[in-house]
């Protein structure tokens, strides 16, 4: 029985040799980042926005290789801070977050739980940032401001908004934890109760275990030798898009009919520029498989499951623009399937599919939002009763897109409740 989304989709997988071949300084950069070259590569390019979407919000949510080449203790609170906000949601990205933390120069002991003050301030940021909803209060930022400046503090912020999009995609699609990263951390985390779950199906054994090493002058020099690469792709896809709200909003305006204000309170050039770039691409009616309708009917019950307030209008007032059919009666039997409980027999599957097929959707929409409810949680509930359905009536570019999209979602919500917050306190 196929209990994974990575599993079904192998026979589309884009070849490696293809994709060294057309991005090999980007790959070999996240190598030196987490001592491997992550298996969502070839699951990701099946719908090449999607591999476009993940290595652009890697480098520019993470502020790399600027954090790399900073100060010691920034990068090791950074990777704390991503690990602490995977724990719950990923057992994958919590392996590769656990290699980035302890290779910026993280403490063993601040991954097993015996923490510094400015430890556990930082992992309450990120434990709380990163809950569905929001847990996080004034006090959890205060904590954190006697460590650290506000610029450092926003950073902060961005690398647990960014590990959003890598948990959600990562736990729904189910990717395969490479060995080398098991060899890394399994033996520190298996401390903690971590187990690779759907990650590592058949079990997993470390074959060479040893912490991995931390950075040092030939890590330092390998990144420049692969950074010039790097930057040559981002300019291609970031060609023309602003860094300042103002303009992005324009500039989003004009490309997908939306200018979405929810990223306004975000100053930061390469933030704004490579987010305005993501939503430009996902939203691009030239590339979608599934349709901005579907889309946006996935947004809002992506939303309403993650009770975020923020996100809610803000796909409602996107919707009005692309998809107007998502008026106040779809909007309320979109409410009510975020409500319904994921199907697990295939029976129950096909009555999804036959209900919504009912209200005038296609067999392939109504797959498109199975999937969209079954993802929506954290971590997902993507069983096989769901894979089945769903492979039977989407193609895998489908399902990669609209995994995606919840990905690019769940990392709005992490970055719209800290500016929700940051505004209800003046």
């Amino acid at each position: 029985m196929v209990q994974t989304l990575a599993e079904t989709l192998k026979p589309s997988y884009v070849d490696w040799k293809k994709i060294h071949g057309n991005y090999n300084p980007l790959l070999n950069l996240v190598r030196e980042l987490i001592g491997v070259i992550p298996n969502c590569d070839p699951i990701l390019e099946i719908w090449p926005p999607g591999f476009r979407t993940y290595n652009l919000l890697v480098p520019n949510m993470f502020n790399l290789p600027n954090t790399l080449f900073g100060s010691k203790s920034f990068k090791a609170s950074m990777g704390l801070a991503m690990y602490a906000s995977s724990k719950a949601a990923c057992a994958y990205c919590t392996a590769h977050t656990c290699s980035f933390a302890l290779r910026r120069g993280a403490r063993v002991e601040a991954i097993t739980g015996l923490r510094t003050p400015k430890e556990d301030a930082v992992v309450r940021l990120a434990e709380r940032l990163a809950q569905i909803p929001s847990t996080l209060t004034a006090d959890d930022m205060e904590a954190v401001k006697p460590y650290f400046s506000a610029k450092e503090i926003e950073w902060l912020v961005f690398s647990i908004s960014m590990m959003g999009f890598l948990n959600k995609f990562m736990n729904a699609i189910g990717v395969e934890l490479e060995q080398d990263a098991i060899n890394d951390t399994a033996e520190l985390l298996v401390t903690t109760g971590w187990q690779p779950g759907i990650h590592s199906q058949s079990g997993y054994k470390t074959t060479n275990s040893a912490l991995p090493p931390k950075d040092n002058l030939m890590t330092y020099l390998r990144v420049i030798r692969q950074a010039p690469g790097a930057v040559l792709w981002e300019k291609k896809w970031t060609g023309g898009v602003p860094g300042n709200y103002p303009s992005a909003a324009r500039y989003l305006e004009k490309h997908t009919g939306y200018s979405f204000p929810i990223l306004a309170p975000v100053k930061e050039p390469r933030v704004i520029r490579t987010l305005t770039t993501v939503l430009r691409d996902n939203l691009d009616k030239q590339l979608t498989v599934t349709g901005l309708r579907v889309k946006m009917y996935a947004g809002y019950i992506f939303s309403v499951m993650a009770s975020n307030d923020r996100l809610k209008p803000e796909i409602e007032n996107a919707a009005a623009a692309l998809s107007p059919q998502m008026d106040g009666e779809m909007r309320n039997r979109l409410q009510a399937i975020a409500q319904t409980e994921v199907p697990t027999d295939g029976a129950a599957g096909r009555e999804f599919i036959a209900a919504w097929q009912q209200l005038g959707l296609t067999e392939e929409e109504s797959a498109a939002l199975l999937l969209a409810v079954a993802a929506s949680y954290s971590p997902s509930q993507i069983n096989s009763a769901v894979i089945e359905t769903t492979m039977m009536h989407l193609k895998p570019t489908a399902v990669v897109e609209t995994a995606v999209w919840l990905s690019v979602l769940q990392l709005l919500s992490r970055l719209s409740s800290y500016y929700s917050l940051v505004g209800s306190l003046g």
